[in-house]
């Protein structure tokens, strides 16, 4: 055995953990989403109030891609998640750059200020966010995404700043370039990777928001999660939730690849 080999085992818990947590829950749901909908009346089994067992179809899919309902749904979940990531991004960018020229003293202030909310519980702070912003609407909505992403960002961005040596920035102001030249040409494109990745976070979150939605949101501003809810919960047909959990994951997927993908060019 070699050496590689031998340490490979160290992997295992790891492996078995990530099997029993993540692959194995997926696999699930996929079997779950080409289930038949189960019969409620008359059902003379538990499941069957859900599904039908040992069915296969892909007519759950075929009622999420065609049905106008849903694919507004799905264009909203993917504009709010857009929309909120660009300007968790521009205030993060801002609040991290501060960080970055901060002195050490107040790197730790700002930094504290930033994550103290998430410190709060999560239902505590979108209820107080309801009440400070008022009438539900689409940007209560994302202004609780934005808050709520911000921290992550911030320390993400920040991460990234702290990497660029201050040198580089001396020496362009050196040479004759101006503030915001060395910070277009040396320091933002250094920190770039970083701002990608907090990009990856901000929308993969975004794109799976549920809280802020249903309780800041009208029925017009709910997202996929919260539509898998109400299938999961009100309409009991588990299938088509299923279903619509996989077309979700589905365009996480492609986000989360593509960003992943242009974070390592950069890098």
């Amino acid at each position: 055995m070699t050496e590689a080999r031998r340490y490979r085992w160290l992997t295992a818990p790891a492996a078995a953990l990530w099997m029993l947590g993540v692959a194995l829950p997926l696999l699930l749901i996929l079997r779950l989403s080409v289930y038949s909908r189960g019969e409620i009346s008359g059902a003379r089994q538990f499941e069957t109030l859900f599904y039908q067992p040992e069915t296969w179809t892909l007519d759950n899919f075929v009622q999420v891609l065609t049905t106008p309902f849903y694919l507004n749904t799905l264009a909203f979940t993917i504009g709010l998640a857009v929309t909120s990531t660009v300007l968790t991004l521009v205030l993060g960018y801002v609040v991290a750059y501060a960080v970055y020229r901060s002195s050490p003293a107040g790197k730790v202030v700002l930094l504290v200020l930033v994550t103290l909310p998430k410190f709060t519980n999560i239902l505590v702070f979108v209820y107080g966010l309801k009440m400070i912003l008022g009438p539900s609407g689409f940007w209560p909505v994302v202004a609780a995404e934005v808050l709520m992403l911000l921290p992550y960002a911030v320390l993400t961005i920040a991460a990234a700043l702290e990497a660029v040596p201050f040198s580089l920035v001396e020496a362009a102001r050196g040479l004759g370039a101006s503030a915001a030249q060395a910070f277009w040409k040396v320091t933002f494109p250094l920190s770039l990777p970083g701002t990608i990745a907090a990009a990856t976070l901000a929308i993969l979150w975004s794109l799976g928001a549920f809280l802020g939605p249903y309780l800041l949101g009208q029925p017009a501003q709910y997202t996929i999660s919260v539509e898998i809810d109400r299938q999961m919960n009100h309409d009991l047909n588990w299938a088509l939730a299923a279903a619509l959990n996989v077309v979700l994951l589905g365009v996480m997927a492609i986000c989360g690849y593509s960003l992943t993908s242009i974070r390592r060019r950069l890098a």
